[in-house]
């Protein structure tokens, strides 16, 4: 089951030292305006088009980022169908990681 966590669940994961593998699913242009530090850019439809891009961390933690948390959603939803486990989606997406007042890297 995809679970949808807020920047302050997210935060707090970091801060504990459970650090998930941040995924931002968004194009590139996006993430260069501003991004979540040491997340990796793998836009969505290069995940649709060849999930062994992230065989990798199939059994680690993976957090889904885009801009508004629509986009990470179903690709959330396309990796568990696919077998991946502990697939969280940040709920709101970067929108709310800024609202958040959450550090940004550029």
């Amino acid at each position: 089951m995809v679970i949808n966590i807020i920047p302050e669940d997210l935060g707090e994961m970091i801060e504990r030292g459970k650090k998930p593998v941040i995924i931002d699913v968004r194009e590139s242009f996006e993430y260069e305006i501003g991004h979540i530090k040491d997340s990796v850019l793998i836009p969505m439809y290069e995940i649709f088009n060849n999930t062994e891009k992230l065989s990798e961390f199939k059994n680690k933690d993976i957090v889904l980022v885009c801009s508004t948390g629509h986009r990470s959603f179903y690709t959330a939803k396309f990796l568990e169908e696919k077998g991946f486990k502990n697939i969280y989606n940040l709920y709101n997406g970067m929108y709310g990681w800024e609202l958040a007042n959450n550090e940004i890297e550029s």
